[in-house]
């Protein structure tokens, strides 16, 4: 039996949405390939054991991230540079047939070629980090052009890419030398469990107050003050906030400043929390900024797998995605105003639960299914097998016919 290395920074027992993406991706790699996972704890956090069998085919192996600001650019830089090169050097000891590395630590796709051990590489591609650094001044825009031309090189010398989209699939090919061939699209999703016990709970949409829900991350690139800014204006709407980010700490300082009592952030929870959540809740709410074109959050998977109404405030992939959907409703505007009249016109029309959105979650995103694509590409890597999209892959090779 081959083996396989994963090189990630996040992993189980992380709560996070790229620890659950690549542990349904070592579940389904598994039953064909011995797996190798190493990662890092949450920052802060010592492993209570570095190595941990999660099965007879799966050994997960942790490195203790330490506590540093990660609201400092330069210090995030550096330690993820730091710990790019412990990851890739641990895994290195470790002989594998194929190795898979994994952003969102952009600094893996280039320590994984300087510092490994010569086997084959896949970069999966979860999102283009470096197209979201920032650009405000001279020095932050050489910065990024730095970052992204060094990235463009070192994706070159990858025997194959994984991307979760088009948008993301374009850029390759637009900014690298990677051929179409060399590149496969295994989209994310939801999970099976997941999707099952969001399906199957009693969802009671409150008449009053209005209630929107936001998930996910909250730093610089969601963009959440806005959304803050319109709900304190509207005493009869209730705004719940869960997840964790930079942004976090600042906006509970200002809404307890205000004395806002309709806005309540509850950090990060585990998922089985969220479930109450998204059973008294009238309207989902997603935002991305401008810089995050080629992203679609994970939580979308989730939001369209309830039925309810969706809201999407940016533009880009996680745009084009979710219009094709019924019970969303995209703005693009900056403008508070026209978020506040789209909130307002929501509430002035029926709600129901869209069957028909979660049909298609069923049909075509389940993340069991999507990750059966991992064996083609695998098959070709390592044994030069021409790309073939077997059956129980379904559609998610190549999904640009979802769009």
């Amino acid at each position: 039996m081959k083996t396989v290395n994963i090189v990630t920074p996040h992993f189980t027992p992380e709560i996070t949405a790229a620890a659950h993406r690549l542990d349904a991706f070592v579940r389904t790699l598994s039953a064909e390939y011995r797996v190798h996972v190493f990662t890092l704890t949450e920052i802060g956090v010592k492993a209570p054991q570095k190595t941990v069998y999660l099965s007879d085919q799966v050994t997960v192996h942790y490195l203790d991230l330490p506590k540093y600001d990660k609201g400092n650019f330069l210090i995030r830089g550096i330690m993820e540079w730091i710990w790019s090169v412990r990851l890739v050097k641990k895994a290195s000891q470790s002989e594998s047939d194929v190795t898979i590395v994994t952003a969102p630590y952009m600094f893996l796709i280039v320590t994984a070629v300087l510092f490994g051990r010569g086997t084959p590489l896949i970069a999966d591609v979860r999102d283009l980090v470096w197209c979201y650094l920032p650009e405000k001044n001279i020095f932050q825009r050489r910065i990024k052009k730095i970052f992204t031309n060094t990235i463009s090189r070192f994706l070159a010398r990858y025997n194959h890419i994984l991307v979760t989209n088009p948008s993301e699939e374009e850029w390759i090919l637009e900014n690298t030398r990677v051929k179409n061939a060399d590149i496969s699209i295994i989209s994310n999703g939801i999970s099976k469990e997941k999707f099952d016990l969001i399906t199957s709970i009693k969802y009671f949409q409150p008449d009053e107050p209005v209630t929107i829900t936001y998930i996910g991350n909250i730093g610089n690139g969601q963009d959440l003050g806005q959304i803050i800014e319109v709900v304190k204006e509207m005493p009869d709407v209730k705004l719940n906030m869960i997840g964790e980010g930079i942004e976090l700490e600042k906006f509970r300082k200002h809404i307890r400043s205000l004395g806002l009592r309709n806005i309540r952030l509850y950090g990060k929870l585990r998922w089985k929390r969220l479930l109450p959540f998204y059973q008294t809740s009238t309207i989902l709410f997603a935002r991305l900024g401008e810089n995050y074109r080629s992203a679609i959050p994970s939580k979308i998977y989730e939001y369209l797998s309830t039925g309810l109404p969706v809201i999407f405030h940016g533009s880009g992939a996680a745009a084009d995605f979710i219009k094709q959907f019924e019970n969303t409703f995209l703005l693009e505007s900056e403008s508070p105003q026209d978020l506040k009249q789209l909130i307002r016109y929501i509430t002035t029309i029926p709600l129901s639960r869209s069957f028909e959105n979660i049909l298609r979650m069923e049909d075509r995103f389940i993340r069991e299914n999507i990750n059966m694509g991992l064996f083609p590409v695998l098959a070709k890597v390592l044994n030069g097998i021409p790309e073939e999209i077997p059956v129980t892959a379904v559609q998610e090779i190549r999904f640009s016919e979802a769009y």
